[in-house]
């Protein structure tokens, strides 16, 4: 059995009972209706806050034939694995559960368990990381540990220092698998990898952040960014 095309995909979600019965507004965040096809990437619906600059979109993949829901948190967008469903109407079931739940997660992450390493690591109490300057060059503290969030691969993201205006990040995660800390660069929305924060403890990384802080955000700031 062949799937539709991602246009035919596209019209049929302009009528989606679903999608036109979901609220203009859910807290802070507003619904949209974009209908736009990036490559193979449909986006049918999305909910957006913008002083948070978090949200949520439902799209639609003719990569792989599945609708799914990707979470937005500033610079951090990824698909969220639990919502991901080639049948329609199981997605729409699904969603329409967990969507305010999902929403009202995005801007208090704090409402989400992440786990007894973490809270074994002391990461969310961490007095350095939840010190740091709101401020530094371009660049404003979007995550502190108090406020971390789950991400992939059995990651969390504990520290987002992020240049929206210029789409640069650094951030610092630490990844439950591995039990290490360890640091990730964008500039002009670019990833590069570093290992210059690649830490067993949190004592070390605090050692490595109190050094290298500052000059790391403005070597990317002074990044070519027109790559």
């Amino acid at each position: 059995m062949g799937y539709a095309s991602i246009d035919e995909i596209a019209a049929a979600a302009k009528e989606w009972d679903f999608i036109k019965n979901l609220p203009a507004q859910i807290g802070d965040f507003k619904k949209t209706e974009p209908g736009t096809i990036e490559g193979k990437i449909l986006t049918i619906c999305s909910y957006y806050d913008a002083e948070t600059n978090a949200g949520a979109d439902i799209i639609y993949t003719s990569e792989t034939f599945d609708y799914i829901l990707v979470r937005k948190i500033g610079m951090n967008i990824y698909r969220d694995i639990r919502y991901i469903y080639k049948e329609k109407d199981e997605f729409a079931k699904k969603v329409k559960e967990a969507l305010p739940k999902i929403l009202a997660e995005t801007t208090d992450p704090t409402k989400v368990n992440l786990g007894e390493m973490v809270a074994d690591k002391k990461i969310l109490t961490w007095e350095y990381g939840n010190n740091l300057p709101e401020k530094i060059g371009k660049f404003t503290l979007y995550i502190k540990p108090t406020h971390a969030i789950d991400y992939l691969n059995g990651s969390i993201i504990m520290l987002d220092y992020s240049d929206f205006a210029h789409q640069d990040q650094f951030v610092i995660y630490y990844n439950r698998f591995r039990e290490e800390f360890f640091g990730e660069v964008k500039i002009g929305s670019v990833f590069h990898a570093t290992k210059a924060y690649d830490s067993k403890t949190l004592a070390a990384l605090e050692k490595k952040l109190k050094t290298k802080l500052t000059a790391t955000l403005e070597k990317i700031s002074k990044a070519d960014h027109s790559i």
